[in-house]
């Protein structure tokens, strides 16, 4: 429940024994409620009542006490409580059902910003990733790789933060020729080679480091930090003290994981948005390159390079999903004989004809194979009438950057990812542009 103020409560009593489709009808209820959307429910066992049967129910009779009366609560808006009234009356005919108006004065998982009330400092993680200024920059990215993140705080011998260290500094300024992603999907002695191919493997971190770093404190509401990590386009932010001593790092995963553990229901199919609730929809993007399972390498190559989202969702004749190509896919599923030419097309996002006659020698020895060698087939998919809140809980179980977007009848419609679904529970535009 995210509102104070007047709201309505309901009462279902119906019998400890009765059931609904081989399952107790309170817990096929309470199961619906939540599909639903519904803020909670709760159900009480009574000990002695009686209903329409006029039989007498006590928990002090043994034979008499396996139907026992249950209590459900909900108090939600008014609208959520008309909403479910329909479907109540079908699963529970023979129920008493009661509502009444009530007052709102508190609620049990309080929100601001779209994100529940808590301080950085209660989600912040404490151990933190560090370089000085004067380490070497091949260190920097040792340590990205050894990571699931894309910037490093730097810090002086006093503990202060002087600045970041991230994936794009380390290709704008660094001298890396390779993200870290597609580091990740080669070999370790691979990187290693990678590493001495810098153009000075020997430079500080303080000559390619971001020195305007933006931090927050440990007091800051977590609503407030995430609404700054979107505004700025960061997926990392160094938290400190008053002194601006590094204390802990908040990330866009630590946000997300909060979200997901802390009160997002369940979504399903057959639950109905109610308000201005965002959902999927409303932020995807329509333009989605698919291709075929039986797709060559130059088809996969063009449009991994045309596209922002640097995915490829291969779809059947119904336009359902079958699989997903990243570039991170390519590489993890050739020889590493192969590598350069696929680096160089991925990294220098030029069509095949206007690569190096060495990298196209490499692609050559691709010819005559398909998509459905490189893709991913177990895709996560979200629906794209579920709701913002819940697709991001769903990305941080599945640890899913960007999701395609289905219909009911599982059709691609779009792909969403992280920043633009973000941006929507947390107030701001609700359609992004890509």
């Amino acid at each position: 429940m995210r509102f104070t103020g007047r709201g309505k409560q309901l009462n279902i009593f119906v019998g400890e024994t009765d059931q609904y489709h081989h399952q107790a009808l309170y817990m096929a209820i309470i199961e619906m409620l939540r599909r639903e959307g519904c803020s909670g429910a709760t159900a009480v066992r009574g000990i002695a009542g009686f209903g329409a049967s006029s039989l007498i129910h006590t928990a002090a009779i043994l034979r008499l006490s396996m139907d026992l009366p249950i209590i459900i609560t909900v108090v939600d808006s008014p609208e959520r409580i008309e909403s479910i009234l329909g479907r109540l009356r079908e699963m529970a005919p023979s129920a008493l059902m009661t509502t009444h108006e009530v007052d709102v004065v508190q609620v049990g998982v309080p929100c601001k910003e779209g994100l529940p009330d808590v301080k950085v400092s209660e989600v912040m993680r404490r151990e933190v990733a560090t370089v000085r200024p004067d380490s070497p920059v091949t260190e920097a990215v040792e340590l990205l790789l050894d990571k699931d993140f894309t910037a490093l705080p730097v810090i002086n011998g006093q503990g202060r933060v002087v600045g970041m260290v991230s994936d794009t500094d380390l290709l704008t300024r660094g001298g890396m020729t390779v993200t870290l992603s597609l580091k990740r999907a080669t070999d370790l002695d691979y990187v290693r080679g990678l590493h001495d191919s810098l153009e000075n493997p020997a430079r500080k971190v303080s000559e390619v480091m971001t020195r305007e770093v933006v931090t927050v404190s440990p007091d800051m509401i977590l609503g407030r930090a995430a609404k700054v990590m979107v505004e700025k386009r960061l997926k990392r932010l160094p938290v400190v003290d008053g002194e601006g001593k590094l204390v802990g790092i908040l990330g866009r995963l630590d946000i997300l994981n909060t979200i997901a553990a802390v009160h997002m229901p369940e979504w399903h199919p057959e639950a109905r948005p109610l308000g201005e609730q965002a959902t999927v929809g409303d932020v995807m993007t329509r333009e989605v390159p698919t291709v075929r399972d039986s797709a060559t390498v130059e088809e996969i190559f063009g449009l991994l390079v045309a596209s922002s989202h640097k995915r490829v969702v291969v779809v059947d004749e119904a336009r359902r999903v079958v699989g997903i190509i990243a570039d991170s896919d390519l590489i993890s599923r050739v020889s590493r004989e192969s590598w350069p030419g696929i680096m160089e097309v991925l990294i220098s996002r030029v069509p095949l004809g206007k690569i190096s006659s060495e990298a196209r020698n490499h692609i050559q020895k691709l010819r005559g194979r398909f998509a459905r060698e490189f893709m991913t087939r177990d895709v996560t998919t979200v629906n794209e009438k579920m709701p913002v809140a819940s697709a991001l809980a769903l990305s941080a179980e599945k640890r899913a950057k960007r999701m395609p977007v289905v219909d009911a009848e599982g059709r691609l419609v779009g792909i969403v990812g992280r920043t633009e679904m973000m941006r929507a529970l947390l107030g701001g535009n609700a359609r992004v542009g890509q």
